[in-house]
């Protein structure tokens, strides 16, 4: 046996890589198709496609041993033999299509090799109908053996393929990409309706392809109720390569471009209408329209635009919020609805109908200081407000879409202070100030708007309006929850007007908060199930650090108030009651009674939940 080590490079003695033993690694024969062994036949290591590593050549019998070379590099193997075709690892007619080798390092394993006479080349170009060459992943198939190779197209290269050093033989053709999918040669959708092309030896295959059109998917949306059309329906397609998505007018949307095979198409059409459970699945097919309709359920919304109160442009990302006018509430962490880039703003769809009153805002990122800022404001029909009772009271109405007059954005202004201990002046850290009444199940009460070590907090990005200032203590801190003025509600806050590219200053002085104890009964036992707010009497806003939770023997604790008159709600799953209403009574806290809590003490009631629940609507 010949065996010729190509030098390999000087390396250091620790980088020296591992090396087999000359008992391990592969040898086997190497024959022609009739059986005969090949000798003189060349197995070429390679690292590169022309970087050859070692070479290991065939004995008199055919016979070749490939050892003592690195094991934990990969390499392909070539085969070359006199009057035979170049063969590549393990039954390849190139570099790019052969296999990756790894040599074993503690056995010596067989591997036969068989070499054939004669070469073909199968060459041709892709392009799109329209005659422009495109990317494409070529596969040549074997018809008569269990083979396959690839080849490359790509737009750069005018759309142009070839592989050399193919077996005489039958082939079929596919080509393959992102847009289009796979495609058999002659324009066939599958394997089965493909054309056989012979290929000879030194024959040339010139096999050109033109894609087929791509299929397209009519969507129709119509009103379950009504039979009309959406008016503003949207469409999206995920096929295995990409997302297809396109917004229409009056009903239709249409999906182009779209690859042959069963997808799913999902819609929207917001804020009229709400979605479909699940995306529709439609079959799509080559240059084919498929058309799908689907009916959709009317909810309840709202429309509008989004502008710049000073030059009229429009104005995107500014988002709003929908808060009941009473038993409402906000956080920074609550999501809105937000004007895309023509300034368009589209809240819903909604189920029911209900009163609202809209806390708009800029979304921005709080370290881009190069986009131009807008301050916050309660909507009004001509401009913005820091006070919700002055903000417009929208309806929303169940199965109705409703536009309402443009959201008029001014420049922003800021209101910072100092939050300190009313009895000791110790700055008070982590107390966050709001200019809404809070509500902490709405969101995450923390962020930049809280106090910091020396008790001072910012908001900025305020509207140039009057504002009151809500102060949320931290849980656990003793502190009771209150507003601009040392006010226990927001009607009594003292409001401070915020200039235009300045800061007002509002501090806040703390005092220890009232506590409303209790227990909560039924049929005489402790309930702990269930929660516990309060609520002001007069603005319906949480009154303090809610909500509180009864334990086993259903007494609750719930602090943080300041002198004040509240209503106490207990809720759990289907009901709602209201301490003091008659049993079977309103839901609602009308016939209700307030009790008075008191800064630094503890009050306490008891829920009777026999006498004072009545069942939640639909419960």
């Amino acid at each position: 046996m010949l065996a010729v080590v190509l030098g390999l490079p000087a390396v250091p003695a620790a980088a020296v890589p591992t090396v087999t033993s000359p008992s391990a690694g592969y040898t086997g024969t190497v024959s022609n198709e009739d059986g005969r062994p090949v000798a003189g036949a060349c197995l070429a290591l390679l690292r590169g496609e022309t970087e050859e590593q070692a070479t290991f050549c065939t004995d008199a019998a055919g016979r070749y041993t490939i050892a003592g070379v690195p094991t934990e590099l990969g390499y392909r193997v070539r085969v070359t033999a006199s009057g035979y075709r170049t063969h590549w690892w393990p039954d390849a007619p190139d570099y790019p299509n052969a296999e990756t080798v790894y040599l074993p390092d503690s056995a010596m394993e067989r591997r036969d090799v068989l070499v054939g006479l004669g070469a073909g080349i199968a060459r041709g170009r892709v392009v799109d109908a329209a005659g422009a060459p495109t990317d494409a992943t070529v596969g040549v198939w074997a018809v008569d053996r269990d083979w396959h190779a690839l080849a490359y197209a790509t737009a750069a290269g005018d759309g142009r393929y070839e592989i050399r050093n193919l077996a005489p033989g039958r082939y079929q053709v596919s080509i393959f990409n992102d847009l289009y999918g796979t495609q058999w040669l002659p324009g066939q959708e599958s394997r089965a309706g493909a054309g056989t092309y012979p290929l000879a030896d030194a024959e040339v295959l010139t096999l050109d392809e033109d894609w087929l059109p791509l299929g397209t998917v009519e969507v129709r949306l119509t009103d379950r109720a009504t039979g009309a059309a959406v008016p503003r329906p949207c469409a999206r397609i995920e096929t295995t390569a990409r997302t297809l998505e396109s917004c229409g007018a009056a009903g239709l949307v249409r999906l182009g471009q779209v690859p042959p095979g069963r997808w799913t198409v999902a819609v929207t059409a917001a804020p009229s209408h709400f979605p479909p459970a699940e995306p529709a699945p439609v079959e799509v097919t080559r240059g084919a329209v498929t058309g799908l309709t689907l009916a959709l359920a009317p909810g309840a919304g709202l429309t509008t635009t989004v502008r710049d109160a000073v030059g009229g442009g429009p104005l995107d990302r500014v988002c709003v919020r929908l808060v009941a006018p009473r038993w409402g509430g906000q956080s920074a962490g609550q999501d809105g609805y937000c004007s895309d880039g023509t300034g368009w703003l589209a809240i819903g769809p909604l189920t029911g109908s209900a009163a609202v009153q809209l806390y708009a805002y800029r979304a921005n990122d709080p370290y881009d200081r190069t986009t131009r800022r807008y301050g916050a404001q309660w909507v009004t029909p001509s401009g913005g407000t820091g006070d919700q009772r002055l903000a417009s009271l929208l309806q929303i109405r169940a199965g109705r879409t409703d536009a309402i007059p443009p959201i008029l954005m001014d420049p922003p202004g800021a209101i910072s202070g100092t939050v300190t201990d009313a009895v000791t002046g110790a700055p008070v850290p982590g107390v966050c100030a709001y200019p809404y009444a809070f509500r902490p199940d709405q969101g995450s009460g923390h962020g930049r708007h809280c106090s910091g070590p020396d008790g001072r907090y910012t908001i900025d990005e305020l509207g140039p309006y009057s504002w009151p200032v809500q102060f949320v203590p931290p849980v656990g801190s003793g502190y009771a929850w209150q507003w601009s003025g040392d006010a226990a509600d927001r009607f009594g806050a003292r409001p401070t007007r915020v200039p235009v590219d300045g800061t007002a200053t509002v501090p806040a002085r703390l005092v220890v908060g009232g506590t409303l104890t209790g227990t909560v009964a039924q049929d005489g036992a402790a309930t702990g199930a269930g929660y516990v707010w309060t609520y002001h009497h007069r603005t319906g806003d949480v009154a303090g650090a809610g909500p509180a939770y009864p334990g086993p023997d259903g007494r609750f604790t719930l602090p943080g108030h300041r002198d004040q008159q509240v209503y106490v709600e207990y809720g759990e799953s289907g009901r709602t009651c209201w301490y003091g209403a008659p049993s079977g009574g309103n839901s609602a806290p009308a016939v209700a009674s307030a009790v008075g809590v008191t800064a630094g003490r503890a009050t306490t009631v008891a829920l009777d939940l026999v006498s004072t629940c009545a069942p939640r609507p639909g419960g």
